[in-house]
C-alpha cells in the first residue's frame, strides 16, 4: 500500500519536532521530574517537622514529640509513618506502624515514600526524622501518560500531526497542484476521448489528460501547475481579456459554458478547430472549488464540412452555370431574376433586362464549323460576365441567346450600355478569333425595364425578346429598346456600320 506524500512528511515532522524536544529537554532539563516534583514540598514539610522535633527533643519531651507525629499524620493524610530514630538506629517516638512502613533507607537518602531529615546536636550527628508517604496507586502507564514529557510528546503527535498535514497538503497544492488528484482519477480521465482539464480556483491546471497533452505535444509536467490561459498555444484562440475566457467565467458565476467554437495552432502542423466546454466543481456548501474544461477535436469533421460544402458549391456551380460560357443556365437565371423583380418592387427600384442574340450565327456554323461557331459563343459570354458589374445577371438562353438582368439600373442607362456591349463584342471578338478569316462577330440586343405594362417577369423577358427580334429585323448589329408607355420608343439606337 502506498502512503500519501502529505501522511509520509507529516510523520517525518513529528518525529523530527519530537527529537528537538528530547534534546532540549536532556540539556537543559526543561521539564521538571514528577518524583522531584513530588518531594520537593514533602522534604520542606519534613524539614518544619524536623525543626520541631528537635526543640522538644532538647526538652527531653519524648510524649509531646510522639503528639507531633501524630499531628503530621493527620495533617496529610498521605502519610503512612513518621519516626524519630537515634543515630544507633533506635526509635525514639513514632507514629503508626512505622516500623513495617519504613522500607529501611539509610542516611540521608530519600525517595518519594521515604524521606529522612538529619537531626544534629551541635555539629554532631544525633539522629533523623523519618516519614514514610502511601505509594502511588496509578498503573505504570498512567503515571507515564502524565509525565509532562510525555503530554507534550503526545501533543506533537496529535495536534501538531494534524496542523503538520493540513499545511503540508495545501503547500502541496501550491508546490505541486497534481498532488490533490488521486492517480486513479488521472487514468479515467487518460481513457476519455476528448482532451479534458482540472482547473483550481485560479484557473491553474491541476490534471490534463493524455488527449490535451498530445494536441501540442506537451508532457503532464510542462503543464501541471501552469495557468491555462498562458499556454501559447491556447492563448491565441482566446479573447484578449482574461475575464472573458470561458473557464474563469465558470469559475466567477459558477454556471457551465457549452460549445465554444475557437481556432488554434496547437503546434506545426495545421490549425485545429476545437470546441469547448466548462463545467464547475463545488463543494458540499456549493462553493466553487475548481473547473472542468473539456476540448473536443472537430478538426477533422470541419474538414470533412468544408469538403462537402465545396462540393455541394461545385455541383451547384455546374448545375447552375453553362460549362461552355460560364453563364447562368435558363433555370439559374429565371431562379435569380425572379429574386431581383420581387427585390426591385419591394424596394422601388428599376430592374432592366437585354435580350442578345449572335446575328447570321447560323451562317457562322455553316460556313466555318461547330468548333468556331462554339468559340464565337464561348468568347460573347465570357465578355458579358467580364464587362458587366458583379449584380448583373448573366445568362445563356439557349444556342447563340443570352439574357442580362440588371438590377438598379434605369432605362436609358440600360440603353447606352447595351450599345458599349454591342461595340465591345464586334471589336474584341475580332481579335480575340483574328486567326478565322472572314469572320466578323456582331450581335442585336432588345432593352426592356420593369414597369406598369410589364410587371411580370414573364413580361420583361418578353419584352426584351420582342425589342431583340425588332433590333434583327430591322438590319442587325444595333439596340432596339421595348415600347414604354411613358416614354417614345428608341428602337434604333446604334448606327449599323458602325
Amino acid at each position: 500500500m502506498r502512503i500519501p506524500p502529505t501522511v509520509q512528511i507529516t510523520f517525518g515532522l513529528v518525529v523530527l519536532t519530537s527529537t528537538i524536544v528530547l534534546v532540549v529537554d536532556l540539556l537543559f532539563g526543561v521539564f521538571p521530574d514528577p518524583d522531584e516534583q513530588l518531594m520537593r514540598p514533602r522534604r520542606a514539610f519534613a524539614e518544619s517537622a524536623a525543626a520541631q522535633a528537635a526543640v522538644l527533643l532538647e526538652r527531653g519531651d519524648s510524649k509531646t514529640l510522639t503528639a507531633a507525629l501524630e499531628r503530621m499524620r493527620e495533617y496529610d493524610p498521605g502519610i503512612r509513618s513518621a519516626a524519630v530514630r537515634r543515630a544507633d538506629g533506635t526509635l525514639l517516638a513514632q507514629a503508626g506502624n512505622h516500623k513495617n512502613a519504613w522500607s529501611g533507607a539509610t542516611g540521608d537518602l530519600s525517595t518519594p515514600t521515604d524521606l529522612v531529615v538529619p537531626l544534629s546536636a551541635g555539629r554532631d550527628r544525633w539522629g533523623s526524622l523519618e516519614v514514610t508517604y502511601l505509594p502511588d496507586q496509578r498503573s505504570t502507564l498512567r503515571r507515564a501518560l502524565g509525565h509532562p514529557l510525555v503530554i507534550t510528546l503526545l501533543g506533537i503527535a496529535l495536534l501538531g500531526g494534524l496542523l503538520y498535514w493540513r499545511y503540508i497538503r495545501r503547500a502541496l497544492v501550491h508546490l505541486d497542484p497534481k498532488a490533490v488528484i488521486p492517480e486513479r482519477v488521472a487514468l479515467a480521465f487518460d481513457i476519455m476521448t476528448e482532451g479534458v482539464v482540472v482547473l483550481d480556483r485560479r484557473g491553474r491546471i491541476l490534471l490534463a489528460n493524455k488527449t490535451f497533452r498530445a494536441l501540442a505535444g506537451e508532457t503532464a509536467g510542462d503543464i501541471v501547475g501552469k495557468q491555462l490561459a498562458k499556454l501559447p498555444w491556447l492563448k491565441a484562440g482566446l479573447p484578449a481579456d482574461a475575464a472573458d475566457h470561458p473557464w474563469m467565467q465558470t469559475l466567477h458565476d459558477g454556471k457551465p459554458v457549452m460549445d465554444l467554437a475557437i481556432e488554434v495552432t496547437p503546434s506545426s502542423d495545421a490549425k485545429k478547430k476545437l470546441v469547448i466546454n466548462c463545467a464547475p466543481i463545488s463543494d458540499p456548501r456549493g462553493a466553487v472549488r475548481g473547473c472542468v474544461v473539456t476540448f473536443d477535436d472537430l478538426t477533422q469533421v470541419h474538414l470533412a464540412n468544408e469538403r462537402l460544402q465545396a462540393a455541394l458549391t461545385e455541383l451547384d456551380r455546374l448545375a447552375s452555370h453553362d460549362s461552355l460560357t460560364g453563364c447562368l443556365t435558363r433555370r439559374a437565371f429565371f431562379e435569380r431574376m425572379g429574386q431581383a423583380r420581387e427585390e426591385a418592387i419591394r424596394n422601388g427600384k428599376p430592374l432592366s433586362c437585354l435580350a442578345l442574340d449572335i446575328d447570321q450565327f447560323k451562317s457562322v456554323n455553316d460556313r466555318f464549323g461547330h468548333v468556331v461557331g462554339d468559340r464565337v459563343v464561348q468568347e460573347v459570354g465570357g465578355l458579358l460576365v467580364s464587362s458587366l458589374r458583379s449584380a448583373d445577371i448573366v445568362g445563356r438562353y439557349g444556342g447563340d441567346e443570352f439574357f442580362v438582368g440588371m438590377p438598379g439600373c434605369e432605362h436609358e442607362q440600360a440603353i447606352a450600355i447595351a450599345d458599349k456591349l454591342r461595340l465591345a463584342i464586334k471589336e474584341r471578338c475580332d481579335a480575340a478569333l483574328g486567326d478565322v478569316k472572314r469572320l466578323h462577330v456582331t450581335v442585336s440586343i432588345g432593352v426592356a425595364t420593369l414597369n406598369d405594362s410589364h410587371s411580370a417577369l414573364a413580361d420583361l423577358i418578353e419584352h426584351a425578346d420582342k425589342a431583340l427580334y425588332e433590333a434583327k429585323s430591322s438590319g442587325r448589329n444595333r439596340v432596339a429598346a421595348a415600347r414604354h408607355a411613358n416614354s417614345r420608343r428608341a428602337d434604333r439606337v446604334a448606327n449599323p456600320s458602325a
